[in-house]
């Protein structure tokens, strides 16, 4: 197998998911250290919420009518994000599967297998709404969000971007360098 330069991937068996489930519902308090970030994907929509002052605030206590409250029942797929790692939990037949990626030690700079960042613009070209930390974003489609930051601009100025990170891993029997894996990293406003 090939290594994946620059982290560490370790697995996440059902009782851990649903352990890190119950985190974000708010029964125990995150691990990880400032600045979190989630992104969930459920049946019936997506839900974007950050850990702040010793609990998750979710676009769905804040905008119910838009964002669905992430639960067993209904969770696709979970991510909790900061800078130095990423949880991933993902539904299975009969339970969840997740996986844990952490940032390990830097390489050289110049090293082909060196971690690789890159933003990618999320929906979002005009604010709806801002309420307790969130503001409510759409398009000219009628497509719509509840991000967890406060734009004090309209998004033509700025605009959301979800930062991530790409780990690479080199094919030691042809010596081809692909991306292995990605993780997110930030949630953020781009100026333009």
């Amino acid at each position: 197998m090939n290594r994946i330069a620059g982290c560490t991937i370790s697995g996440l068996d059902d009782k851990a998911c649903r352990t890190w489930l119950g985190r974000v519902l708010g029964e125990t308090e995150s691990p990880m250290g400032g600045g979190n970030w989630l992104l969930a994907h459920c049946d019936d929509g997506v839900t974007w919420g950050r850990f702040d002052e010793g609990k998750w605030r979710l676009g769905s206590d804040v905008y119910p009518d838009l964002c669905p409250r992430p639960t067993e029942l209904n969770l696709q797929e979970l991510r909790v994000f900061s800078h130095g790692e990423e949880v991933l939990l993902w539904r299975v037949a009969g339970g969840f599967r997740g996986r844990v990626v952490r940032d390990g030690p830097a390489l050289d700079r110049d090293d082909p297998l060196r971690h690789h960042e890159v933003g990618q613009v999320l929906l979002g070209d005009r604010v709806l709404d801002r309420a307790d930390g969130f503001t409510r974003v759409g398009d000219g489609s009628g497509a719509e969000q509840a991000l967890p930051l406060v734009l004090e601009r309209e998004p033509a100025a700025h605009r959301p971007r979800l930062l991530l990170r790409h780990f690479f891993a080199r094919d030691e029997s042809t010596g081809a360098v692909r991306v292995a894996v990605t993780r997110l990293l930030d949630l953020e406003w781009e100026s333009n």
